[in-house]
């Protein structure tokens, strides 16, 4: 548990679970709000990929020809997101992604791709006559090839989970290499 006492301010946060205490940082900014930053280590993350490069049966929902480029095992068991590929039928695939965003409004959570980079954050303001608070929320992960990012979709559900879903297109034939011409 951390406690903040100033001359007439206190404010207790519990720190997460797997919080590495011994690595915080704290800094006030020039417009005068304190931060404080904990690294989370988590050990299931950890063992997931450990597992997942073991697995070579989940990596196979991405068919039989996959980019050399591409940390299919990374995304697999070390993304927050818990992707995973879905059969619709009909040769159709779909990307199935989640987070947890239980105490996020909707208003505020914000997703968006860059440079094939899903990016989802949200900024939480909360303020009155004695207070103001700022909490930040950021999660990202690099999207496998054959991710269609222009239908991406996503909703918060009554649960309070992200729901991310595009169509995923599976590679028909392996990545073929570019040699440089001989002159």
């Amino acid at each position: 548990m951390m406690t903040i006492i100033f001359e007439n301010y206190q404010k207790t946060y519990e720190l997460p679970e797997h919080a590495d205490p011994k690595h915080l940082a704290s800094y006030v900014t020039p417009n005068n709000m304190l931060v404080i930053e904990v690294p989370i280590h988590n050990p299931e993350t950890e063992r997931r990929i450990a597992q997942a490069k073991n697995d070579n049966q989940s990596l196979a929902q991405f068919g039989q020809y996959r980019d050399l480029l591409f940390d299919y095992v990374g995304f697999l068991a070390g993304s927050d997101f818990q992707p995973r590929i879905v059969d619709k039928g009909n040769n159709q695939k779909q990307l199935e992604m989640s987070i947890g965003m239980k105490n996020y409004r909707p208003d505020e959570i914000k997703v968006s791709v860059k440079n094939n980079e899903l990016i989802v954050q949200d900024e939480h303001k909360h303020k009155n006559k004695n207070r103001s608070e700022r909490s930040f929320f950021f999660k990202s992960t690099i999207l496998p090839p054959g991710t269609q990012l222009d239908q991406l979709q996503s909703r918060l559900t009554d649960g309070g989970r992200l729901k991310i879903e595009t169509p995923y297109i599976e590679q028909k034939e392996a990545t073929k290499s570019i040699e440089n011409p001989k002159k």
